[in-house]
């Protein structure tokens, strides 16, 4: 062959091969969660320790909030892909026409309501007058906080209702800041473990079983990445099992990941039931939900399960 040629073709081969190279590459797409510095959200935590997003193949990156609402105003404005929240949170944004749909379940039950020592609170009627602190209005401890009083006769005008960062609240307790708490644990276990106040009411003793966070995604999310999404709720319900054939060792994790004492997580875990795949009865307590918050006002409009959920992204 004529060496013009074979000059020619090594350039036309060099050509290409930098034509490919220098195309730009197109991105991984990284999931962003939002969660909550908490127990109930503890899957993620262990997915995290125990990488086993990486060894799905998929990257993640965790945002903290203080409370569900925030979450579902942050899958509102695009800020997050995922989130770990509340059931009635994630209600009243569905309501409100926020583009999210529940896609998998995180636990049931594990919140308190806590009264300080020297209140002398011991039952619910004793929350007369006093000021009990709230992670947010239309949290799910609210929600759960409302009933409460309902139930007992009292109107909610009566006790002074405020907003208070949970972390903040065993020590606001202890200090004589506020008479009593509703939280997620493990606040309510360190409160009693620290000796700052007693429990007066497990939310279990509301509502057995009742569902409390789920993971919900945004609808861009699920129609863009839908095999993301699949990757995603198989390591989910890996990192529930473990949790629930692990309790001690996740204990450990999740007291070093949310800077907490592993004997207060031991306690607090208790208090919690973890489920990933949500039961018939779980899917008819989330509608049960929706109605609580249409009686309460949160909500104006009924809602389906249709409306709420979409569980064909469950492995």
């Amino acid at each position: 062959m004529d060496k013009k040629w074979i000059i020619a073709a090594i350039i036309i081969i060099v050509a290409i091969t930098a034509a490919y190279t220098l195309q730009p590459k197109t991105e991984e797409k990284v999931i962003r969660v939002g969660h909550l510095k908490d127990d109930h959200h503890s899957a993620l935590f262990i997915a995290q320790a125990k990488k086993m997003y990486e060894k799905e193949g998929i990257k993640i990156e965790t945002i903290e909030f203080n409370a569900g609402p925030d979450i579902v105003k942050a899958a509102a404005t695009g800020q997050i892909d995922i989130g770990y929240c509340g059931t009635p949170p994630a209600i009243t944004g569905i309501a409100k026409g926020v583009p999210i749909k529940v896609v998998a379940a995180v636990n049931q039950e594990g919140s308190g309501i806590v009264a300080g020592n020297n209140t002398g609170i011991q039952k619910i009627e004793d929350l007369k007058g006093k000021t009990i602190a709230i992670p947010m209005k239309g949290s799910i401890q609210d929600v759960l906080l409302q009933m409460t009083l309902k139930e007992h006769g009292i109107n909610p005008e009566d006790v002074n209702i405020i907003e208070m960062q949970v972390p903040l609240m065993p020590k606001a307790l202890e200090a004589g800041r506020i008479d009593a708490f509703i939280a997620w644990e493990p606040y309510v276990s360190m409160a009693e473990t620290k000796g700052y106040g007693h429990t007066i009411l497990y939310s279990k003793d509301i509502w057995k079983d009742h569902p409390c966070c789920v993971v919900i995604a945004t609808d861009q999310f699920i129609k863009e990445h839908p095999d993301l999404l699949r990757k995603f709720l198989k390591v989910h319900i890996e990192a529930t099992e473990y949790l629930n054939s692990h309790k001690e060792e996740s204990a450990t994790i999740v007291a070093k990941t949310i800077g907490t004492d592993p004997n207060i997580e031991k306690k607090a875990f208790q208090n919690i039931k973890f489920i990933a795949i949500p039961t018939e009865s779980f899917i008819n307590n989330v509608i049960k939900f929706a109605e609580i918050e249409k009686q309460l006002g949160y909500i104006k409009k009924d809602l389906t399960k249709d409306d709420i959920f979409n569980l064909n992204y469950l492995p």
